[in-house]
């Protein structure tokens, strides 16, 4: 039996802060949640006094990839040998997990299957895992662009056009043992230069038709698997909406009343500030071109201008990043989600939520995860200081917990 103690608890679902509080955990599970005062006696029991620090459930990255290549050079995903980047991809992994993330969700790459199995079977550390598996788009659809031949796209099941295509793309996923469906729902115009995201996300183009999208989602709801969609602009969001996707990743440069939509439907939105961020931190290190720059800086005012108009209007979002891995874009910096999304407006609480209760409905996993609560898992992590004092201690935890099992943090 193990008992922690902390000057404050953050359950995770937006109950005020607990003070002078006590956690005891039995094996990989809570027992008890409360007051140090009010609990159990701490005779026989293991204790960790925590001082003047904050306990919150582990955090959850609730969109990333585990591409296992370095982010400069990601044209090679279908052609690098999967063996290597499995390897690579379990070193961030395990570097993410240290950084206080205990759930997260690939939302496409072909070793995330696997990945999670290693996880979960105690091979590999690293945070409990969902996975997409391969994305799915149509030939010249979101991630279909670039140099690689499109017999090869083809060949790796990257690519599904029409009905018949779609529902068997779904079942190859299942096949593999993905999680979720990821479908790419909006991609640049002809002529645009950054084709997966477009350079303008008020010009985006749908990459699927309504029967497509539909009969993905019937496909895979048949499967009882969840479909998130790669959705900017507002013709593709609406797609989504109209085809019966779950949940919608980006979600911005959209209508007033495409907004009401989301909101009226309560679908969770994912976030990913911390995508662009990176790339704008990377902009002169890695000498971006000026084309690339200028798309960029569109969509960061088009997504900061609908994040602000989202969550006044009531959007239910979910944190995560769409990181990548290193050198531009390493997991283990994940946290920083939680800091953009409040100097965009966000009550610390709410972030926290979004980026634990809500993030873990997005993974499938609310139910085992998310929020300090008994019977569940005992993720936990502790900060110094008080978050919703300034949230950026979430980026530095010294005390991490994965079911019940010690961490040790990022130095």
């Amino acid at each position: 039996m193990l008992r922690l103690r902390a000057a404050r608890l953050l359950d995770g679902k937006g109950s005020d802060l607990l003070l002078n509080a006590a956690v005891l955990i039995d094996g990989d599970r809570i027992l008890a949640v409360g007051p140090d005062a009010d609990l159990p006696p701490s005779d026989g029991q293991q204790v960790i006094d925590l001082g003047d620090a904050t306990l919150l459930p582990g955090l959850i990255d609730a969109h990333m990839h585990t591409f296992g290549l370095p982010s400069t050079g990601l044209g090679a995903l279908l052609i690098e040998r999967e063996a290597y980047r499995a390897l690579r991809a379990a070193g961030e992994l395990r570097r993410l997990l240290q950084a206080g993330f205990t759930s997260a969700r690939c939302l496409g790459s072909s070793i995330g299957p696997d990945l999670r199995r290693a996880i979960a079977e105690g091979h590999v550390p690293g945070p409990r895992l969902v996975a997409a598996g391969e994305f799915i788009c149509s030939t010249s659809g979101t991630w279909d662009s670039g140099p690689t031949p499109l017999s090869l796209a083809k060949e790796r099941g990257l690519v599904a056009d029409g009905i018949d295509g779609v529902r068997n793309a779904v079942r190859t996923r299942v096949r593999v043992g993905a999680d979720f469906i990821k479908l790419g729902l909006s991609k640049g115009g002809v002529g645009d230069r950054y084709h997966a995201w477009g350079d303008d996300p008020y010009r985006q183009v749908t990459a699927y038709s309504l029967e497509e999208v539909q009969a993905a989602t019937d496909e895979a709801h048949r499967n009882g698997l969840k479909v998130s969609a790669h959705c900017i602009g507002d013709a593709p969001v609406r797609l989504a909406l109209d085809g019966g996707v779950d949940i919608i990743e980006h979600g911005y440069g959209i209508t007033a009343e495409t907004r009401q939509r989301l909101v009226d439907s309560g679908k969770i939105v994912v976030t990913t500030i911390a995508q662009l961020f990176f790339h704008r931190a990377a902009y002169a290190p890695f000498h971006y071109p000026q084309w690339e720059i200028d798309a960029y800086e569109r969509h960061w005012a088009a997504m900061r201008h609908d994040f602000t108009l989202g969550y006044a209007a009531g959007i239910r979002y979910a944190l995560g990043t769409d990181l990548v891995g290193e050198p531009t874009h390493p997991l283990a910096v994940a946290a920083k989600e939680f800091e953009l999304a409040v100097a965009w407006g966000m009550r610390p609480a709410d972030a926290i939520k979004a980026g634990t209760t809500i993030a873990a409905e997005a993974l499938g996993i609310a139910e085992q995860t998310g929020s300090i609560e008994v019977r569940k898992l005992a993720d936990i992590i502790a900060v110094a200081g008080n978050p919703l004092d300034d949230i950026a201690v979430l980026q530095r935890p010294s005390f991490i917990l994965k079911g019940g099992q010690g961490v040790e943090p990022l130095s």
